[in-house]
């Protein structure tokens, strides 16, 4: 019976350990559960996203980011122009200090061009952020069904200093 009780417990821990380990650290910023949509087999493009928490008094930017599974990958941002949402490239995303910024569909995001390969539904894979100051951390992007949105009640966080571009 100490057999069965010790390996119960041995294995929540590890299932526990499984579903923290969607968040990383990079210096002083943490980056929650970053996922994709999953996007049809043939596709040419996908999208990345997260919540960076900076846990500092100075502001910090994501400047790059790269990935295997693409030949392009770029810092995006969805913005008002002309009357229309447009999706363009952005130079850096701010995270203000003591603050939070969310990548997610409709606001800030990473772009994946000329994919290498089409990730499935399941499947991670890696991405490599830059940050001015905190420097590269490596993550797994998880890939999510279309049709899934973070449990969170948080809002947009774009900062206007973006929204021009």
């Amino acid at each position: 019976m100490k057999i069965l009780k010790t390996s119960i417990l041995s294995s929540l821990l590890l299932l526990s350990a499984t579903v923290s380990a969607h968040e990383y650290n990079a210096g002083s910023l943490t980056i929650d559960h970053p996922w994709s949509k999953q996007v049809p087999p043939s596709s040419s493009v996908a999208a990345a996203f997260f919540d960076i928490e900076n846990h500092t008094n100075k502001n910090d930017e994501l400047i790059a980011a790269s990935s295997p599974i693409a030949k392009t990958t770029e810092l995006h941002a969805h913005i008002h122009q002309d009357g229309m949402m447009k999706m363009r490239e952005v130079p850096a995303i701010t995270i203000p200090a003591n603050g939070k910024e969310s990548l997610k569909p409709g606001g800030f995001h990473i772009m994946f061009f000329e994919l290498a390969e089409v990730p499935k539904l399941g499947e991670t894979f890696p991405l490599t952020l830059t940050f001015k100051h905190a420097g590269e951390v490596e993550v797994n992007v998880k890939v999510e069904k279309a049709t899934f949105t973070p449990n969170s009640n948080k809002q947009p966080a774009m900062n206007s200093e973006h929204a021009h571009h």
